[in-house]
């Protein structure tokens, strides 16, 4: 079974340091079965790859949170929820289609776990599956399309009751998990793709990410009113006074009080980048003082996965 690394395990049991998403590396190309972990506040990575028998197929992840990854296997499409924390592990039921995008709202080991599952518009229309963790089959939306006011979601983000798609242009559309309701909110999109997006004390936020790929700039919040909606220019300091950002493209979360946790203390926005190799980026937006954490040998075949232990 596989496990977090000694050199960090005993520090992971503070609840201080619990609240600091940790960079799990995981290899999902070309059958690789190794894994493996980054620690931000010391920007360390594990010096041994973790295996996890688990994770032995070919696997991708679709999205995370909660401490939990939503995992799909490349080789038997299956979906599963997987914790690397604690090596445990959820099946749900197989799933026939192509995923897009897909998020859920809360752990499934809750009750109320909603797994959300899009795929791109086709001739046939916006095709969406839902499924309350514990039941055994998926339940399938379909819903006519209009390309001209969204396109293919490249992120789902759950917020109050609603799963929100954003395309690569910020157009949203929402589907309503309790009415089963798809709509495409009308609006002017970004002026150039964003890169990241979160959800933060009930709204929902895009980062732009620079074109050489170095920094994270441009803090955007999403306001929806009167079947419209805009992004508005922010500063991050709107987010709080100790708010810190994790960034990355496969979820991204912001994390408030980890300035008075020691290495943490100037470091107030992480990026993981998926680039020929995986790096994890800390610097102040406020000085733009930056630092590279280098995840050593560890190349494009590792997804960076920010995880925060629930």
């Amino acid at each position: 079974m596989g496990r977090l690394y000694e050199s960090h395990h005993e520090e992971e049991k503070s609840e201080t340091n619990k609240n600091i998403p940790m960079l799990f590396l995981l290899g999902e190309f070309s059958g690789e079965s190794n894994h493996a972990w980054l620690n931000p506040k010391n920007h360390t990575s594990n010096s041994k790859l973790i295996k996890f028998p688990e994770l032995e197929d070919q696997t991708e992840c679709l999205a995370s949170g909660f401490g939990w990854l939503l995992i799909q296997s490349r080789n038997t499409s299956s979906l599963f929820f997987f914790n690397p924390f604690t090596s445990q592990r959820i099946n749900l039921p197989y799933h026939r289609s192509i995923i897009t995008a897909a998020a859920f709202s809360a752990s499934p080991t809750s009750p109320d776990c909603i797994v959300f599952t899009y795929r791109m518009p086709s001739v046939f229309g916006v095709r969406i599956d839902t499924l309350l963790v514990g039941q055994e089959t998926w339940t399938r939306h379909v819903f006519m399309r209009d390309p001209s006011l969204f396109g293919g979601s490249i992120q789902a983000i759950y917020n109050k009751g609603c799963f929100y798609c954003v395309d690569p242009y910020g157009k949203i559309a929402t589907f309503d998990a309790k009415l089963r309701t798809w709509n495409i909110v009308r609006g002017n999109g970004f002026e150039r793709a964003r890169s990241y997006f979160f959800e933060f004390n009930g709204e929902i936020f895009a980062v732009e990410k620079k074109s050489d790929s170095t920094f994270a700039e441009k803090l955007e919040r999403l306001k929806v009113e009167g079947g419209a909606y805009g992004w508005e220019k922010v500063d991050l300091g709107c987010l709080g006074d100790d708010v810190t950002l994790f960034l990355g493209p496969y979820g991204s979360c912001a994390v408030p009080g980890l300035s008075n946790v020691v290495g943490m203390e100037k470091k107030k926005v992480f990026v993981a980048d998926y680039r020929p190799q995986s790096k994890c980026l800390m610097y102040n937006k406020s000085n733009g003082f930056g630092m590279v954490a280098d995840a050593g040998f560890f190349s494009w075949w590792y997804a960076p996965i920010w995880i925060q232990s629930s």
